[in-house]
């Protein structure tokens, strides 16, 4: 396929593969994993065999790539847009080498904190865990600022934001929110948690109830709150800090 008739998506992959350490293959190999299929989307899109991926697929494919979602959905609606530097592999590393998700922390130059940033509302997978919720970078934090929120580890905190409005007024729809992965036990009553419920992510307050049972608070008085078992829900982490534009 020639340039000139390339769609806005199959030039901005062409772009991200020929500024990546790797051929196309490797990338497609990596979704293989993921997904545990056989298919390969970047192929099928450069080739034309597929021209309207599904977002399920745009995520597996940034994130194989290591760019922004939000780019490949521009590109897939039309947009010329220009992908960002792909992440490095080391120049030794062997073939089926995936760089860690984890991204270096502390910056001596400007005393910012490098958190995860991920989107809770958009899950790659089962929803059962933090590695299904597609990352859309990281979240410059000041460190200092961070210590009075936290002792954790700078790893183990998570930027994300409020999904709709059941809490309102407590969190508004897009508010920043961080949470700690490193709590994850219901041991506290009422506080807010990062949570999978039935797979899809979201921001509740929780409230255990009897050994087994959970209740789920909605803070929006008009939203009923919902009591589940212990086994439909998976604590993210709890969240420790939020704020909001105005």
């Amino acid at each position: 396929m020639s340039e000139a008739s390339e769609t806005p998506l199959q030039t901005f992959i062409r772009k991200a593969i020929a500024n990546a350490p790797r051929a196309r293959d490797f990338y497609d190999k990596r979704i293989q994993e993921a997904t545990g299929t056989s298919g390969k989307p970047i192929y099928d899109l450069q080739r034309g065999k597929s021209t309207a991926p599904n977002a399920a697929t745009l995520g597996h494919i940034a994130k194989a790539l290591g760019q922004p979602l939000h780019l490949l959905a521009s590109a897939a609606n039309g947009e010329h847009v220009e992908p960002i530097p792909a992440k490095l592999l080391p120049p030794d590393a062997p073939e089926g080498h995936v760089t860690s998700d984890h991204h270096p922390t502390i910056k001596a130059d400007d005393g910012s904190v490098a958190l995860r940033h991920l989107d809770m509302s958009l899950s790659m997978g089962d929803g059962s865990n933090i590695d299904d919720y597609f990352e859309e970078g990281t979240f410059e934090f000041d460190a200092n600022l961070l210590r009075t929120i936290s002792r954790a580890p700078a790893d183990r905190l998570i930027v994300g934001h409020g999904v709709g409005d059941s809490m309102n007024p407590t969190l508004h729809d897009r508010d920043l929110v961080i949470f700690d992965t490193t709590q994850t036990i219901l041991n506290t009553t009422d506080k807010i948690w990062a949570i999978s419920l039935f797979g899809a992510g979201g921001i509740k307050r929780l409230r255990p109830i009897a050994r087994d049972r959970v209740l789920v608070i909605s803070d929006n008085p008009a939203l009923e709150n919902q009591e589940v078992s212990t086994e439909d829900l998976r604590i993210m982490g709890r969240v420790i800090w939020s704020a909001r534009r105005h």
